[in-house]
C-alpha cells in the first residue's frame, strides 16, 4: 500500500490549534508505525502546506519546522518520499483537472489525483472530501 498526504493533515498535525489535530497526530502516528505503507507528498503540497502555515501562524519558524518535518531534516525522521512535478505531470495534471471540471477540485488536488494515478500510489490521506469519487481517499480519524 501506499499514500499521498494532503496539505490539510500535514498543517493539522502542526498546529495544536486545529480543529482536526488529534486527527491528524492519531493519522500520522499510523503512517510513522508503516499502517499505510509507503508515504508520499507532492512538491505541490509541500509548498502549500508550508506556505499555510506561514500565513496562518504568522510564524517564519513554524513553517520552517514545517518543511523540516516533511522533508526529513535535522532531528525529523526522513518519512516521505517527495515527488516532483515534472512538465508532463503539469500538462497531465491540467487534463486531470479539466475532466473532473464538475468536482470542487483546486489544481493542486488535480495534481494529486494525477499523481496518485500515474505513480500507481494507491490513496490520498485528507480531510478534503472534494476526492471522494475520485480516487480513492483515507479520512483521518476514521
Amino acid at each position: 500500500m501506499s499514500v499521498l498526504v494532503d496539505t490539510g493533515v500535514l498543517f493539522a498535525h502542526h498546529d495544536t490549534d486545529a480543529e482536526r489535530h488529534d486527527d491528524a497526530v492519531a493519522a500520522l502516528e499510523k503512517l510513522l508505525a508503516g499502517e499505510y505503507g509507503q508515504p508520499y507528498t507532492s512538491d505541490y503540497v509541500f509548498d502549500e502546506t508550508v506556505t499555510l502555515t506561514r500565513v496562518r501562524t504568522d510564524s517564519f519558524e513554524a513553517a520552517e519546522t514545517v518543511a523540516d518535518r516533511i522533508l526529513g531534516n535535522g532531528t525529523f525522521p526522513k518519512v516521505f518520499e517527495l515527488v516532483h512535478v515534472a512538465p508532463d505531470d503539469l500538462q497531465a495534471s491540467m487534463e486531470t483537472f479539466r475532466r473532473y471540471d464538475d468536482q470542487s477540485l483546486r489544481f493542486t488536488d488535480a495534481t494529486t489525483v494525477h499523481l496518485c494515478e500515474s505513480r500507481d500510489i494507491d490513496a490520498v490521506l485528507s480531510f478534503d472530501d472534494d476526492f471522494d469519487g475520485v480516487i480513492k481517499r483515507i479520512e483521518p480519524g476514521n
